[in-house]
Parts: C-alpha cells; structure tokens; sequence
C-alpha cells in the first residue's frame, strides 16, 4: 500500500514538472535547451573524471579509459559549442524535426495502405502526413528560424501530458466505479520512449528476483481484489532476444482463448518486414504461452481485469463484429530458412485457428499503425479503458504503462497482474 501511495505521488509529481517546464519551453526554448545541454556536460565531465580518479589513482584496471575520456572529450566538446554558438541547440531542433518527418512517413504508409485496401476514413492520415511533413521538412533545412514552432509543439504537448498525470495523480488513491463506458483522451509518452517499457519492466522484475532470491515459478501473481474474478486478460509480450522483442507485443485473452493479432504470413511480408497480410488467430492460452516462453524466450505480463456485465457484452459484441471480417487461412507448408513457420506451428502443434481479414483497416498489418495494440485497443476499449490515441498509434508499451498504472491505483479495472516467465 506504501508503494501504491508512492506511485500516485511520483505521478502527480511528474505532472507538475511536465507543465512547469512545458511553460518554460514556450516562454524561452533556446535558454532552456541550453540549459538542459550544460546539465548533460556536466554529467558527462562528472563520469569521466571519476573514471579516470578510480582507473589512475585506485588503480581500478576494469575501468575503460577510453570510455572515460571518451565522456571528457564529449563534455569540453558539447559544453564550448553550447557557449560560443547555437549549433547544438540547432542539432536538438533538427532531431525534433527528423521526429516529425519519421511520424509523418509513418501517416503516408497508412494513408497508402488505407487506399490500398478501398478503405474509407484515409484522408485524416494524407492530412497529418503533410502536415508533420511540412513542418519537419521546413525545421530540418532551417532551424534557426522554425525553432520556435518545435518549441511551441513540444511546450504544448509538454503541459498536456502534464495535465493528464496530475489528474491520474489526484485520482490514484480515489475508488473509481465505471458504470458507463466511456474513455478519455489520455496523453501518452512519446512513442519512441513508451516502445521500450515492457523490457524496463522486464530488467525491474529480474532484479526483483535476483533480490528475492526466490526458487523459479512459472507464474508469478500478484492479485489486488481476491472479491473480483478476472473476465479478460491482456498479455504483454517482451523478451531481452533482439529490439522487436523489447518493444513487446499485445494479446488478449477472454473465456481462456487466446486473440492475437500480427504479420503471422511470412510469405507476405516487406518492406523489411513491417509490413503484412493481417492474421488473426485464436488457440487455448496455456498451450500458448508455454510456446512464446520455449520457443521465442520471452517473458509475459498478464493483466487481469474484472468487467462489469455490461462490459462483457460490449466485449463480446465486438469479438462477434470481427469473426464477421474474418476467412478462414491454413498456412502453407514451405520451410522459412530452412524452418516451419511460426503459423504452421500455430497450426499443426497448437490447434490453433488462424484467419485473414477479408477487409477493415486490419486486411494489411503495419507495425507502426494498424498492429496488435491497436486492433487489441479497438476490443478492450468496450471496457472503458482511458488509453486511447487519437490517431491510433499505441506501441505494447503504452497499454502496459497505463495497465500498470489501473493495477496500482484505486480504480477497480485491473484487479491482478500474472508474470509468465
């Protein structure tokens, strides 16, 4: 419960500094930047001179003195450049716009997908393309000038995120019964920095055991709300394996069937592999998630959540308007590198029904659009979740996050958490 009451508080505290400093960044973005620039110097002068005191005075040879004058050189470098000129408030600028052109590319490969698939509702993302685009493009070749935009962006969205944190700050330890479904607009993390909470939270649960030093379980539970039965259960998939597995991956589990969503066709996939005929599949959950910890090594985290009735029909509904999308697909048998597919394993090994969607915005997977989260989002989200984007971009790292959050706080949605590993 002290944990609990230190969560609501470093939430409400993180609120507060988001909108101070966001008003700060409107106000005077440059000196802040500077600001935030000679800090960075400092630290890195700090590291490498207390390297170099342990690797010559203490004579700690394990400490690389390459890397420590590494952080020296780095530091007397950054910190002269951010006194005598603007180019590292400059380099910070064009970063922001390359951000912006990046989510931008990420708007044009929807929108093409969108007409693609004859789908209605494109447009939006040809508008947002061009608009992030415009401005990216105009701060990358002139960021002296367009600075005071990105400043502008960041300070607004800055003050906004801080805004929804104080209320979930304020909220955390007071009872929340949803009687309505309903959900709120939350301000997420940037997505860049949301992909990777799943492996923090995997490195923070490994060093929680290694603290333990507990005998190996396959479950690890934590429940909340004993009173409350689990209706539905989300699956946050990570492993420390290679970056697509860090950023995780998002399931749903309801009546003990498993739902998942991915680029399961290998065959269909490319543009490096982002890219993919939609497959959706269904298969009993324990046969499941001992494959996904044999096979791919990871680790899942299980959120629990208790519905009311009203929301188990709202579920329900909208697991029978997607069976409606549905075709039935038996993936072939060719060897992938000399290997089955992971669907063909799905299939043959698990019993698992593997379909296609024969249209909707799921027909094609992207990995940074129309993915597990979002397609996961559009069914739990019957229960009133509050981690909607508006254009739908949510990484698995954002619901865990927000999962996170509900499991710790008062509110009465996530009322366990299971840790498969």
């Amino acid at each position: 419960m002290e944990l609990d009451k230190l969560s609501g508080r470093r939430t409400l505290l993180f609120g507060i500094l988001a909108i101070i400093f966001g008003v700060i960044i409107i106000a005077n973005g440059v000196d802040f930047t500077k600001f935030a620039l000679d800090l960075l110097v400092i630290y890195f002068l700090f590291v490498g001179v207390i390297n170099l005191f342990f690797r010559f005075l203490v004579k700690k040879n394990r400490i690389s003195f390459g890397s420590a004058l590494l952080h020296v050189l780095v530091g007397l470098v950054v910190g002269f450049l951010n006194r005598a000129s603007n180019l590292p408030v400059n380099i910070v600028i064009i970063i922001l716009g390359c951000y912006q052109l990046c989510t931008a590319a990420v708007y044009g490969i929807t929108y093409l997908l969108y007409r693609q698939n004859k789908l209605k509702g494109g447009f939006r993302y040809l508008f947002d393309t061009l608009l992030y685009g415009g401005i990216g493009l105009t701060t990358v070749f002139s960021p002296s000038t367009d600075g005071r935009m990105q400043f502008l962006i960041v300070g607004i969205y800055l003050i906004l995120l801080g805004f929804s944190n104080v209320r979930d700050g304020l909220m955390f330890n007071t009872d929340v019964e949803q009687k309505q479904l309903r959900r709120r607009i939350r301000i997420n993390l940037p997505v860049i920095i949301a992909a990777f909470f799943p492996a923090e939270q995997l490195n923070r649960f490994n060093r929680f055991l290694q603290g333990e030093k507990r005998e190996h379980q396959k479950v690890y539970s934590r429940i909340r709300d004993e009173q409350k039965l689990v209706d539905l259960e989300v699956l946050i998939h990570t492993s420390d394996q290679n970056l697509f597995g860090m950023i995780g991956h998002v399931d749903i589990c309801y009546k003990g069937k498993v739902v998942s969503y991915g680029s399961y066709d290998v065959f269909s996939e490319r543009l490096f592999g982002t890219i993919g005929d939609g497959v959706l599949f269904k298969v009993d959950k324990d046969a499941y998630i001992d494959l996904c910890k044999e096979e791919s090594k990871k680790t899942l985290f299980g959120y629990g959540l208790s519905l009311t009735d009203e929301q188990k029909l709202a579920v329900e509904k909208r697991l029978a308007e997607i069976d409606e999308l549905l075709e039935v697909w038996d993936p072939p048998a060719n060897l992938k590198d000399g290997k089955r597919t992971y669907a063909y394993k799905l299939k043959h090994e698990l019993n698992a029904r593997l379909y296609k969607f024969k249209t909707s915005r799921f027909k094609t997977y992207f990995i940074l659009s129309t993915n597990c989260c979002l397609l996961a989002d559009s069914i739990i989200g019957q229960a009133g979740t509050a981690i909607l984007d508006m254009r739908g971009i949510i990484a698995p790292g954002t619901y865990q996050s927000y999962l996170q959050y509900e499991f710790e706080s008062a509110n009465e949605l996530v009322v366990a958490q299971n840790i498969y590993q």
